[in-house]
């Protein structure tokens, strides 16, 4: 058995991945080079292996191979720096609502109560720009309390760090099969699937490659899986040819034994991948279960905490379902899955593999049956892969046209990377304009160090060659200028939905604002789009201060959640009336949950624009009916 110093001695190797001298190790350690001798003689004793190799001159180093052979199980993830330490905190504040027990968290990092203090006014330090959270200490205990919006926002922030271009890396992943090289048999995928021109959906590629080197390494480990979802239309289908051909190929070089159900599972993978395939219900103990239902159940709460729409990712949607069938079909048959990648997840990815624990143990309680920590991990992995998606969706594509030698490009982006890096991802670099590369690529923004002209439908800027302040400030002005256009898009789409003919009204005799208020209230109350409560709340929130504009109209809203459906009621006044400072012919009442921050925003971010132009507002008071409203509304503004 390994003491705790010894532990953590393997997991400063496995985090570092480089030569480490024993007078180092013995610094951060505390100890004397002596001891770090004998701990690394009895790490190797224990495990009856060279594990650690050592070099007079260079010092210790971790032969991760072998670390990985033995796999060994994994000391906890040990945050081995302040930075990482402080990291570590916030995370397991997030996670640990209860709060945190400091006696504890001493000993699952190995560092005494003064660090821990040093470390507690780092994590108040990087809190400081969270206006509304702050770090809560109680007895041995510490709490993270605030705003559960700013929550929310932290949350978010360091998912995006964990899973920002790394998550599902092909290179990666083939790191973990010692038994066969998956980059290999991912070529030969590509080429069989190429063969038959059956399309796989880009973003769902890495979750294939994922499970297909699962389903290998459990076949060279003779751990065979049957399926009831196997039938005649399914044997005869595209996607079982190309799975068998598939392991015919591969058969030529990996030593595994292929049987038909093995074969079905992959052509059902194939399905879902594609997007051809999508289950509609579960089948656990002669009961059927609802399987859109049940993801509503599970995956809400994680909607509602970080407010990520996930079931929106058709793609999420759509492999979590292949996966929870699968799930069944083990535990009917008494399968454990093994998951290499679980070590992995749990110290890269807390956050990410938090949510696999919530979806399983929300799933346990719905279908009254154990989901192990592999599952979970499983079930995390289509959440992180999902979120960096998301994620990765937020940025622009862009595409660098550098027309000189390695050395200037590499500068180029790197510039344009370091700066705009929340904002945009740089997808390829290419040393001249061609046109189908570029159409292939779609990016949103072309960024060229020499003129360019063509005929694509791509905003194009030019730059010089170092990216000096006048270039960034040409990018940041074509990113503003993208993000206007994404925003109108995504308005456009909204507003549609939000104002219902219903509730538009063209001319509406009214003689004051609580006339009009109450008119607009009692209709969305007769439809049973808002409850009993809604007018009150409207009417108060206007007696606190008016919500009429200079440009002759008025958002009156409600404070509170007293909305059954987000509608978006207008009216276009018969006469102007007065309305606080001002004259009001346009009233737009905002039947809107404060909970609805996403929408409470994007109308607002339309107002902020649309105020700044009297012209855009003028148009909408000659509107006569429904549609010319919106046409009005959604046109593109200059």
């Amino acid at each position: 058995m390994l003491n705790k110093r010894q532990e953590r001695i393997i997991s400063i190797f496995y985090e570092n991945k480089e030569w480490i001298t024993g007078k180092e190790l013995a610094r951060l350690l505390g100890v004397s080079d002596r001891t770090i001798r004998s701990d690394i003689d009895a790490i190797n004793k224990n495990f009856q292996e060279e594990l650690i190799q050592s070099n007079i001159r260079m010092g210790y180093f971790l032969n991760i191979d072998k670390y990985n052979q033995i796999y060994i199980e994994t000391p906890k993830d040990i945050p081995q720096t302040p930075a990482q330490r402080c990291t570590y905190l916030i995370q397991q504040l997030l996670i640990h609502e209860e709060g945190i027990n400091l006696t504890f968290l001493q000993e699952d990092i190995y560092v005494s109560g003064y660090s821990i203090e040093n470390d507690i006014k780092k994590v108040r330090k990087t809190l400081e720009k969270y206006s509304h959270l702050k770090l809560v200490r109680s007895k041995n205990y510490i709490y993270l309390k605030g705003d559960e919006i700013e929550k929310r926002k932290l949350y978010k922030e360091l998912l995006s760090n964990e899973t920002q271009g790394n998550f599902l890396n092909l290179n990666k992943l083939a790191m973990f099969y010692k038994d066969f090289d998956l980059v290999k048999a991912t070529d030969i995928l590509v080429n069989v699937l190429k063969n038959h021109q059956y399309v796989i959906k880009e973003t769902m590629f890495p979750m294939l490659i994922l499970h297909v080197g699962i389903s290998i390494e459990r076949m060279l480990n003779c751990q065979f899986y049957t399926t009831e979802r196997k039938n005649q239309a399914l044997l005869q289908s595209i996607e079982y040819k190309i799975a068998s051909e598939y392991f015919e190929r591969l058969m030529e070089f990996i030593p595994i034994e292929i049987h038909e159900d093995e074969i079905c599972l992959l052509a059902l993978l194939f399905s879902n991948k594609s997007g051809q395939y999508q289950p509609k219900h579960l089948f656990i103990d002669e009961n059927h279960i609802d399987i859109d239902e049940l993801l509503q159940n599970v995956v809400t709460p994680i909607e509602k905490k970080l407010h990520v729409q996930f079931h929106e990712d058709e793609d999420f949607m759509a492999g979590l379902k292949m996966h929870l069938q699968g799930l069944i079909e083990r535990y009917q048959q008494n399968i454990n899955a093994d998951n290499l990648f679980i070590h992995d997840i749990k110290r890269n990815y807390p956050l990410v593999f938090e949510m696999g624990v919530s979806v399983g143990n929300a799933l346990e309680e719905c279908l009254n049956i154990h989901i192990n920590e592999s599952e979970m991990g499983f079930i995390a992995l289509h959440f992180g892969a999902a979120y960096e998606r998301l994620n990765r969706n937020s940025k622009f594509k862009v595409v660098m046209i550098i027309p000189y030698d390695q050395n200037f490009s590499t500068l180029g982006q790197k510039k344009v990377e370091s700066t705009f890096s929340e904002r945009l991802e740089i997808v390829e670099t290419l040393p001249l304009f061609e046109e189908a590369k570029v159409l292939a690529l779609n990016p949103d923004l072309l960024i060229t160090m020499t003129p360019l002209s063509h005929e694509l439908d791509i905003l194009t800027i030019q730059v010089s060659m170092f990216i000096n302040n006048e270039d960034e400030s040409i990018i940041f002005q074509a990113l503003s200028k993208l993000e206007k256009k994404r925003f109108q898009i995504v308005f456009n789409q909204k507003i549609s939905q939000l104002i219902n003919p219903q509730y538009f009204y063209v001319d509406l005799d009214k003689r004051s604002s609580q006339e009009v208020i109450e008119y607009l209230c009692d209709e969305l109350y007769s439809g049973g789009v808002v409850n009993k409560f809604f007018k009150k709340g409207v009417l108060k929130r206007e007696e606190m201060s008016p919500t009429s504009f200079a440009y002759s109209f008025a958002t009156p809203h409600s404070f509170g959640d007293y909305v059954n459906t987000p509608t978006v009621s207008v009216a276009l006044l018969k006469n102007p009336i007065d309305w606080g400072s001002f004259k009001v012919k346009l009233v737009i009442l905002l039947a809107i949950n404060e909970g609805d921050h996403e929408v409470l925003k994007m109308f607002f971010d339309w107002l902020s624009q649309a105020i700044g132009e009297a012209g855009h507002f003028s148009d909408l008071l000659e509107s006569r009916d429904y549609n010319e409203f919106i046409c009005k509304i959604t046109k593109e503004k200059k």
